[in-house]
């Protein structure tokens, strides 16, 4: 039964988050980003989860997952402390770099503004 959950089920809950609030989030315009200590669990989590890290893109399994913190650092560059600039994560987010997805119809300035801060602030598992 357990695996029936975690095979069905959990996946669901995947697209649900905290907005940090006690709002849930169940698209990207639910998330917004502070202009001080953003939060990976509040914030950058639940923004990854419902604009990348789904089945057939970012998922657990693909060559670049972005479901967990310990995912951003698989990728060597996918995410660089202190360094937005060079990091390719933010490079995508803010069109730098070219993505062969649609994701960018949803994400906002203030998405891109809240991951490039969280980056440059120390990437913290907070």
């Amino acid at each position: 039964m357990k695996r029936l959950f975690t095979i069905c089920l959990l996946p669901c809950f995947l697209l649900l988050h905290s907005c940090g609030d006690g709002t849930i989030a169940t698209k990207p315009s639910d998330i917004v980003f502070p202009d001080s200590n953003v939060s990976y669990q509040s914030h950058v989590q639940p923004f990854l989860n419902l604009t990348c890290a789904f089945s057939g893109c970012h998922a657990d399994g693909t060559r670049i997952p972005l479901t967990s913190y310990i995912g951003l650092y698989q990728t060597p560059g996918l995410l660089i402390v202190g360094k937005p600039e060079s990091s390719t994560l933010t490079q995508v987010l803010n069109g730098i770099l070219p993505h062969n997805n649609s994701f960018q119809r949803v994400v906002t300035d203030n998405h891109k503004a809240g991951m490039t801060r969280w980056v440059r602030d120390g990437a913290k598992n907070n």
